[in-house]
């Protein structure tokens, strides 16, 4: 049942894990998920129980940090084509409950716009979600190179949600690495995430992307 009577509920901060995809992970994202790691495998009738409980109709799902973003383009590409073909499965087995953003192999920013118009058009998702800095390089998703992304997402009228993750390890360096193993959320949830994601917001902006692809 509706939290909001007469109203459905749609929640967009949902994710899940695709196992293959972290598989991947390595270093401090191989620790990614903690005690709810168990609650992002699941993707079946204890999550639709969940939202029931939580008065929640319908959940966006997207694939948990840092997704495809840390892969190179050879693994990115095939990796984030299989997760999203495996959202698609998950979204039809509850397909008036779940929908999907889709996984992008931002590394090859062509690739990524192909990924996109592939899972709008063909799998129905309603977009993608890009989680922090891409890449070894740890670049800013501002980056020109990145805006061909934009431009798939702006033609098929979709969004693009981005998600928070941890600052660049310089950062974390400089600012938080005196607190960091005593308290490790303060370089994700508890407060690195709030400072990396602010930086993207700005750099969205002063990048003129905004006016170059204002939908």
């Amino acid at each position: 049942m509706s939290i909001l009577v007469g109203q459905r509920v749609i929640s967009i901060e949902e994710h899940y894990y695709d196992p293959n995809v972290i598989s991947h992970y390595t270093g401090v994202d191989a620790r990614t998920g903690g005690l709810v790691k168990d609650s992002l495998l699941e993707v079946g009738d204890k999550r639709i129980k969940s939202m029931d409980d939580s008065g929640i109709d319908v959940q966006v799902l997207s694939h948990g940090a840092p997704s495809t973003q840390r892969m190179d383009a050879d693994t990115g590409i095939p990796v984030a084509k299989a997760a999203n073909d495996y959202l698609f499965e998950i979204c039809q087995a509850n397909p008036q409950r779940l929908a999907g953003f889709a996984a992008l192999p931002t590394a090859d920013p062509t690739a990524a716009a192909d990924e996109l118009s592939r899972s709008v058009n063909e799998l129905g998702f309603k977009g993608a979600m890009i989680h922090g800095l891409i890449g070894e390089e740890r670049l800013f998703v501002d980056n020109k190179r990145f805006w061909p992304i934009f431009e798939k997402a702006q033609a098929l009228d979709v969004p693009i949600y981005i998600h928070p993750a941890n600052p660049h390890p310089a950062v974390v360096d400089a600012y938080l690495k005196d607190y960091a193993e005593q308290y490790p959320g303060v370089v994700n949830a508890g407060w690195g995430f709030t400072m990396e994601t602010a930086t993207i917001g700005i750099r969205l902006v002063l990048s003129g992307i905004f006016d170059k692809f204002p939908n």
